[in-house]
C-alpha cells in the first residue's frame, strides 16, 4: 500500500508542476496545437516518470572481504545472535489487512461506477442517433434532434432542429468539423477514462478543463481564419450562451469558456515556439527528482513490444514490497542470526548484521519476496558471500540472498513474488547450509527483514521458557562441573603486560573451585590445577560423566575499545540446547553488573565439538583493551569473574 501511495503522490506532484508551467507560460500563447500536445503528453508522462530508472553506470562495490587474523584461534566460528531467543517460523493464519483491502475495494468500486457511467453515456449517444433525423449536407452526416446545443462526437455531428435553417448553421458546422478533423473526441474519451479510474486525483480535473478549452481555441481559430469575420463569429457564440451540455465526452459548440475564448480570438501576438524548449530542462529536472533510484544497479531495458510497458503501468500495487518468507519449505527452519549489531564471526568486532540468517537444509528453494529485476546473480565475493542474488524492486526496495548452492536466474531477469530464484546452500564463508537474507529501502538503508515477512510469525523461546525445560544435572545429585583453564605450560596463550592468559584462566578456575569447595550441591573439577600443558584430547576426556564443561580463555581484538565477553557453544552438538541455555545464564549474570556480553555458536572447535556434556567456551575479556587488561589482571576482577561464573553455575541447577 505504501508503494501505491508514494507513486500517486509522485504523479500528482509531477502533474502539478506541468500544470503550473502551462498556466503561467503557455495557456494564452496562441499555439493551440502545441498546447494540445503539451497537455496530453505531460498528463501521460506524469504517470510514467515514477517508473523510469536512472542507472548509475559504475562497477559495483563488492561486499567487504574478511581475512582471518593469524591470532584467531576459533577459525570455524559461525555467526552470533544478538538476542537471547531462538526464533522458529510459525505459519500465520490471518494474513490479510482488512482495512487496507476495504479502502482498495472502495476506491475500485467508485472507479467502476464512473467507468459504467462513461459507457452509459456512449449508449445515450446511440439512442440519440436513433431518435434523431439523419441528413447529409455537404458530404457530412448530421443528426437533427430536440437538443439544446450543437456538438460532435467522433464523426457524428448533432445539431438542434432550430439551427438547421438558421444563418449561423454554416458557421457552427465549420466549428464542429474542426473537432471532427482534429480527432478531439479521442482526447476527450481517453481523458474521461483516465479520470474515471483516477477520480481521486484533483489535477486531472484541471487538465480536462484546459484540454477542452484548448480544443475550443483551436476550432475558433480555424473558423475565424476561414471566414475572416471574428465579430460575426463572436455574435454566434453569444446566441448559444444559454445552451446546456448533456454528454460528458462530446465536443460542444458552447462551453463555460465564452469569455476566455473571445479574449483569445482578439489576441494578436503569439508566443514564440522557442519558449517550448523550456520543457526539456523541466523534464530532466522532474525525471531526476521523481524517477526510481537504482543506485548501483543495472537497469534492464524494455522489450520491443508493449508487454513490458503494460506490466509497468497496470502493476501499481504492493507487489514491489518484500512480504513473504524467502524459503519455500519453512519446516525446520530456524533464525540463527538476527538483524542488528553482533560480534563478527571472524574479526570478533561488534558490527551491524544487515540481514538475518535462516538455518535450513541444502537445496531448499529460495523465493523472490517481491516483484523486481535481478541486478546481480553469481559469485560476487566467493570468500565472504559465495553465490549471491540481488534484486531491485521498482527502485524502492532491494533484497539480497547469499550463500546459495544454485542460482536459477541471471542479471536482467524480471521475477515475480514467489518465483524460485535459487537454492539455499553453504557457499562462501559459511559453516552450514543457511540463507542470508537482506531487505534494503534505498532511501532509508537496511531494515529488519523479519518486519517484512507477512506470511509467517516467529515464535520466541526465551531463557525463562527454557528454564522450565532444561535443567543441568540429575535430581538429588551434585551438579558436576568441569572447568578447563585454557593453555598452560609452554603454551601461555596471549600475554598481557602483567599476567598471561593461562595464568589468569587458572586463577579464575581455582577461585570457582574454592567457592564450591564446601558445597553440597555443586562439585567442581579442574582439567588442570597447575601450570601444565594438556592435550585437547585429555581436556575433553574430563567431560565424561560431567553435567557441564566450561573452557576459559582471553582474546585480542582489532578494536582497542572493545571489552566484550562472549560465551560460545556448538549448535550441532546433542547438548546444544543445554549449552546455549548456560551461555544465556552467564550473559544474564554479567549484564547485571553492567559487563558487555554476547552469546554465539559454532559448529567446530575441538573442545566444544567433542565434549561429552553441555559445554561452553567462555572468553572472559580482551587484553587489547587497556581497561579490560587492568580488570583481568586485578585480584578484584578475577574474583568478580569467578563469582559471577559461580552464580551462573548455581542458577543452572534450579
Amino acid at each position: 500500500m505504501n508503494a501505491i501511495l508514494i507513486y500517486l503522490l509522485k504523479v500528482i506532484a509531477i502533474q502539478a508542476v506541468f500544470y503550473l508551467i502551462y498556466t503561467l507560460i503557455f495557456h494564452k500563447s496562441g499555439r493551440h496545437s502545441i498546447n494540445r500536445f503539451y497537455l496530453i503528453f505531460t498528463l501521460a508522462i506524469g504517470f510514467l516518470i515514477p517508473f523510469m530508472s536512472i542507472p548509475k553506470f559504475q562497477s559495483y562495490e563488492p561486499y567487504l572481504e574478511v581475512d582471518k587474523p593469524i591470532w584467531y584461534e576459533l577459525s570455524d566460528l559461525a555467526e552470533f545472535s544478538n538476542t537471547e531467543a531462538e526464533l522458529i517460523p510459525v505459519e500465520r493464519i490471518n494474513q490479510s489487512d482488512f482495512t487496507t483491502e476495504l479502502i482498495v475495494a472502495g476506491i475500485s468500486l467508485i472507479s467502476l461506477l464512473f467507468l459504467m457511467k462513461l459507457i452509459y453515456s456512449h449508449f445515450e449517444l446511440i439512442r440519440l442517433k436513433r431518435q434523431s433525423k439523419e441528413i447529409s449536407k455537404n458530404g457530412h452526416r448530421i443528426y437533427c434532434s430536440q437538443i439544446e446545443s450543437p456538438f460532435s462526437y467522433f464523426k457524428s455531428i448533432f445539431i438542434p432542429k432550430s439551427l438547421l435553417d438558421s444563418t449561423s448553421f454554416d458557421t457552427i458546422m465549420e466549428h464542429e468539423l474542426v473537432h471532427v478533423k482534429k480527432l478531439h473526441s479521442i482526447d476527450r474519451v481517453l481523458m474521461e477514462v483516465i479520470l474515471s479510474i483516477f477520480w481521486f486525483n484533483p489535477l486531472l480535473y484541471l487538465f480536462r478543463n484546459r484540454l477542452i478549452e484548448t480544443h475550443e481555441f483551436q476550432a475558433d481559430a480555424e473558423v475565424i481564419a476561414l471566414q475572416q469575420d471574428p465579430i460575426a463569429y463572436q455574435e454566434i457564440l453569444f446566441q448559444q450562451i444559454n445552451a446546456q451540455k448533456v454528454i460528458s465526452s462530446a465536443n460542444y459548440f458552447k462551453l463555460n469558456t465564452i469569455k476566455t475564448r473571445i479574449k483569445m480570438m482578439n489576441k494578436n501576438q503569439k508566443l514564440s515556439k522557442w519558449h517550448y524548449l523550456f520543457i526539456l530542462p523541466l523534464m530532466v529536472f522532474l525525471i531526476f527528482s521523481f524517477s526510481s533510484r537504482e543506485g548501483e544497479e543495472f537497469v534492464a531495458p524494455l522489450k520491443n513490444d508493449v508487454s513490458d510497458v503494460f506490466d509497468y503501468v497496470v502493476n501499481l500495487s504492493d507487489s514491489y514490497t518484500p512480504s513473504i518468507f524467502p524459503l519455500k519449505d519453512a519446516e525446520g527452519v530456524k533464525l540463527t542470526a538476527s538483524f542488528g549489531k553482533r560480534i563478527h564471526p571472524i574479526l570478533q568486532v561488534e558490527r551491524m548484521h544487515e540481514g538475518i540468517d535462516l538455518k535450513t537444509y541444502k537445496g531448499n528453494p529460495v523465493l523472490a519476496t517481491a516483484d523486481g529485476i535481478v541486478v546481480e546473480a553469481g559469485i560476487i565475493n566467493e570468500i565472504s558471500w559465495g553465490k549471491i542474488i540481488r534484486i531491485s524492486h521498482n527502485g524502492i526496495f532491494e533484497t539480497v540472498y547469499a550463500h546459495l548452492s544454485d542460482i536459477e536466474v541471471k542479471s536482467g531477469d524480471k521475477v515475480k513474488r514467489g518465483d524460485i530464484i535459487g537454492k539455499a546452500g553453504t557457499t562462501g564463508e559459511s559453516t552450514g547450509p543457511h540463507l542470508h537474507y537482506e531487505v534494503k529501502e534505498l532511501n532509508k538503508g537496511f531494515l529488519n527483514p523479519v518486519d517484512f515477512i507477512n506470511d509467517f510469525d516467529f515464535k520466541r523461546y526465551t531463557s525463562i521458557e527454557k528454564k522450565d525445560i532444561i535443567k543441568l544435572g540429575k535430581p538429588n545429585q551434585k551438579l558436576k562441573v568441569v572447568i578447563d583453564p585454557g593453555h598452560g605450560g609452554r603454551d601461555q596463550g596471549i600475554v598481557s603486560s602483567n599476567l598471561s592468559e593461562s595464568e589468569i584462566a587458572l586463577m579464575v578456575a581455582n577461585q570457582v573451585f574454592e567457592n564450591f569447595k564446601s558445597s553440597d550441591e555443586v562439585e567442581i573439577t579442574l582439567t588442570r590445577d597447575k601450570d601444565e600443558l594438556l592435550s585437547l584430547k585429555d581436556r575433553v576426556s574430563k567431560s565424561e560423566g560431567a553435567d557441564l564443561f566450561i573452557s576459559l580463555h582471553m582474546e585480542l581484538h582489532e578494536d582497542e575499545e572493545e571489552e566484550m565477553m562472549t560465551a560460545i557453544y556448538n549448535y550441532q552438538s546433542e547438548h546444544s540446547a543445554a549449552s546455549q541455555y548456560f551461555g544465556e545464564l552467564l550473559s544474564k549474570e554479567f549484564e547485571e553488573i553492567n559487563r558487555k556480553f554476547k552469546v554465539g555458536y559454532t559448529e567446530g572447535n575441538y573442545v566444544l565439538k567433542n565434549a561429552m556434556s553441555p559445554a561452553v567456551l567462555y572468553n572472559i575479556g580482551y587484553f587489547s583493551n587497556s581497561e579490560s587488561e587492568r580488570y583481568l589482571n586485578s585480584e578484584k576482577g578475577m574474583k568478580e569473574i569467578a563469582q559471577e561464573l559461580s552464580d551462573a553455575i548455581m542458577a543452572s541447577k534450579y
